[in-house]
C-alpha cells in the first residue's frame, strides 16, 4: 500500500472510477500539533479505503499509519508537494517528501520497517501532523548566572520570555508521543513538559551566547536565534532525537535583583566617567547647575558665588579641571573604576549600608531575592504566589 499524487501519476493508471472518499484536515492551528483526518462530508474517520484521496496543504504532514507505525507519508514543506494523493494498496511506498529540509532519517527509518514490499493486508488510517512554527509558549528562570563582559562582572538574574517551535521529524513525534490516529493532540500536552527540560539548560545557554552581548546583559534580547541553537544543541537529545522537535526562537527578558541593579548603575556610570570627554561633559553640567544655584540664594548671588570659591578668581573653572585632568594622566597611571563590594547591601528598616547578613544597627536580616518558578519574575520572599502569573511558589 502506498501513495499516489493525484493528477500527475492518477492518468493513465487503473483508475477508472471515482476516488470512494475525500479527506481533509481540519483545526490544525498555533494549539494543535495533530488531529485525525476528517471526510469532506464531515464525519470524521481515520481509516483509509482503497482509492480513497486526501489533501495535503502547506506545512502539514500526512502519515499512513498500520499497526501503531508509519508505513508511509506525505510530508508537503514546500508548494511543490502540496495538493491530492491517492491511496492505493497496489502502489509501493512512497515516502513523497519536500525538498526543503533534510529528511533522510526519516526515510531509513520508515523504510526499514516494511515487512510486505508495500502490500500489507492490514488496515491503514491516516493523521496529520502540524509543521508549523508554533509561538506563545512562556518559559522562565530564577537566579541564573551571568559574565557581563561589558562591565566585567558577574550578575545573578531573572529571565522571562517566550519560546516558538516546530516539529521538525513527524514520524519520531507521532511514534514517540502520539501512537493514536484517532485524537487530536494539543500542545498543551507536552509545552509544560518541554519548559521543564528548558530551565535548567538556560544558564548555559546564556554562558555560550555572552561573549555576543558586547554591550553587556541588555543585549540578551537581541540574539534568540543564536540562544535557541545553543539551547538545541543541549536540548537536542531529550527534543530532537527522542521527540522530532527542535526550537527556533527563544526571546529572553532579563530582570536584575535590587542589589545587582543598583551595582551595574554605580559601574555603568564609572565606566562612563573614565573617558575624559564624558567625564567633561559630567562637570560642565555639574557646574553649571551649581551656578544657578548659586545665583538663586537668597543672600545674593556674590556670596552664593564665593561659597563656591569662584568669585574673585579663587578656585578652578571647567577649562582648568580639565587641564588638570590631562596633566595627570600624562604624570601616572589613570585609576581604575573603583566597584562595589558584591555582598553590600541596603537594610530596608533603617537604611543602614551592610556587609554581613545582619544590620549592625538593627539587627534586620539581609533580604532574600526571589524569582518566580514559572515566569522568571521577581516575587517578595513571602510570597505564596507570582503576581505576574498567578504561579503558587
Amino acid at each position: 500500500m502506498g501513495i499516489i499524487r493525484w493528477g500527475l501519476q492518477a492518468a493513465g493508471s487503473a483508475y477508472t472510477d471515482q476516488p470512494k472518499e475525500v479527506l481533509i484536515c481540519q483545526g490544525l492551528s498555533n494549539d494543535i500539533l495533530a488531529a485525525p483526518a476528517t471526510v469532506k462530508n464531515g464525519r470524521e474517520t481515520t481509516v483509509l479505503t482503497d482509492g480513497s484521496v486526501f489533501n495535503v496543504g502547506i506545512n502539514q504532514a500526512a502519515l499512513l499509519i498500520e499497526n501503531g507505525k508509519v508505513h508511509d507519508f506525505v510530508i508537503a514543506d514546500t508548494e511543490e508537494t502540496t495538493g491530492q494523493y491517492i491511496y492505493d494498496t497496489n502502489a509501493e511506498p512512497s515516502l513523497l517528501n519536500g525538498g526543503s529540509k533534510n529528511w533522510d532519517n526519516v526515510w531509513k527509518m520508515v523504510k526499514d520497517r516494511f515487512t510486505y514490499g508495500g502490500h500489507s493486508p492490514n488496515t491503514c488510517h491516516l493523521i496529520y501532523i502540524n509543521l508549523k512554527e508554533i509561538a506563545e509558549n512562556p518559559v522562565g528562570a530564577g537566579k541564573v548566572p551571568f559574565i557581563d563582559n561589558y562591565l566585567n562582572t558577574r550578575l545573578l538574574m531573572g529571565v522571562h520570555g517566550y519560546y516558538t517551535f516546530r516539529i521538525s521529524n513527524p514520524a519520531t513525534f507521532y511514534e514517540k508521543l502520539l501512537m493514536d490516529p484517532s485524537v487530536k493532540y494539543r500542545k498543551n500536552e507536552i509545552t509544560e513538559q518541554l519548559r521543564m527540560e528548558m530551565i535548567p539548560k538556560i544558564q548555559a545557554a546564556l554562558a555560550r551566547i555572552a561573549p555576543l552581548c558586547t554591550n553587556g546583559y541588555q543585549d540578551i534580547y537581541l540574539h534568540d536565534e543564536d540562544l535557541a541553537h545553543a539551547l538545541n544543541e543541549a536540548l537536542k537529545e531529550e527534543w530532537l532525537e527522542s521527540r522530532g522537535i527542535e526550537l527556533v526562537k527563544v526571546a529572553l527578558t532579563p530582570e536584575l535583583n535590587p542589589e545587582d541593579a543598583k551595582r551595574v548603575a554605580q559601574l555603568e556610570n564609572a565606566k562612563t566617567l573614565s573617558n575624559v570627554d564624558m567625564a567633561f561633559g559630567s562637570m560642565i553640567n555639574a557646574q553649571n547647575e551649581a551656578m544657578q544655584n548659586a545665583a538663586a540664594n537668597a543672600n545674593g548671588a556674590v556670596n552664593g558665588f564665593m561659597g563656591m570659591g569662584l568669585a574673585g578668581g579663587q578656585g578652578m573653572n571647567a577649562q582648568g579641571l580639565l587641564q588638570a585632568k590631562m596633566a595627570q594622566q600624562v604624570s601616572q597611571p589613570q585609576a581604575k573604576p573603583a566597584t562595589t563590594n558584591d555582598t553590600t547591601w541596603i537594610c530596608p528598616t533603617c537604611g543602614n549600608q551592610c556587609n554581613g547578613k545582619f544590620c549592625p544597627e538593627d539587627g534586620t536580616p539581609k533580604p532574600t531575592t526571589r524569582f518566580c518558578s514559572n515566569c522568571g519574575k521577581q516575587i517578595s520572599p513571602d510570597a505564596k504566589f507570582c503576581p505576574n502569573c498567578g504561579q503558587k511558589q
